[in-house]
């Protein structure tokens, strides 16, 4: 499916590389109406110098770099992952993941995660630190990543976050179903 494109300059162009993970990451913005452009127009701006594949809200998608070049959203798993972006915080409690809003943004990336994981053969299921070390492919968070390489404190998308729920719309997602039929 095409998105809107934001670009980003803080990217690293790389034709050819094996893709084998998808990173969940939270904004860090304010759920609302217009989060998921105000976070592609921060990944924009040279100052941020950071930026994710997508940015996610509860009704829009964009995309910021090019699936086929690294974005620079989860340093030391950078090179072979796509970086998702969802509105919201890391703080979020289980009741906050649970309102329309978060319901919605939920479903919306969801639906990106399966085609993500068809495109390029990768598992949906949860892998953490442990696993990222031992070249295990599937979807992850930045927390995940910071925990297996080091190289940063990022704690999102949270604690809270609703992984059995996420990854139960990933596996139930038209895209899925149209695979198997394939």
């Amino acid at each position: 499916m095409l998105y809107d494109f934001i670009e980003s300059p803080h990217r690293t162009i790389a034709e050819g590389r094996v893709i084998s993970v998808v990173v969940m990451h939270t904004m860090e913005i304010t759920e609302r109406d217009g989060a998921a452009e105000a976070c592609a127009a921060w990944f924009a701006n040279p100052v941020s110098e950071v930026a994710a594949h997508y940015c996610i809200d509860a009704d829009t998608t964009v995309q910021c770099v090019r699936e086929a070049d690294i974005a620079w959203h989860a340093r030391g798993g950078n090179s072979n992952s796509i970086g998702i972006e969802l509105a919201g915080f890391a703080s979020q409690g289980a009741r906050d993941w649970n309102d329309d809003y978060s319901r919605a943004v939920l479903e919306r990336a969801a639906k990106l995660t399966a085609e993500v994981c068809a495109r390029y053969a990768i598992p949906i299921r949860r892998v953490r630190a442990a696993g990222l070390l031992a070249g295990r492919s599937g979807i992850t968070g930045h927390a995940d990543v910071s925990a297996a390489y080091r190289k940063s404190d990022h704690w999102d998308p949270g604690p809270a976050f609703p992984w059995s729920r996420f990854l139960r719309l990933t596996r139930g997602s038209d895209v899925v179903e149209r695979t198997r039929e394939t």
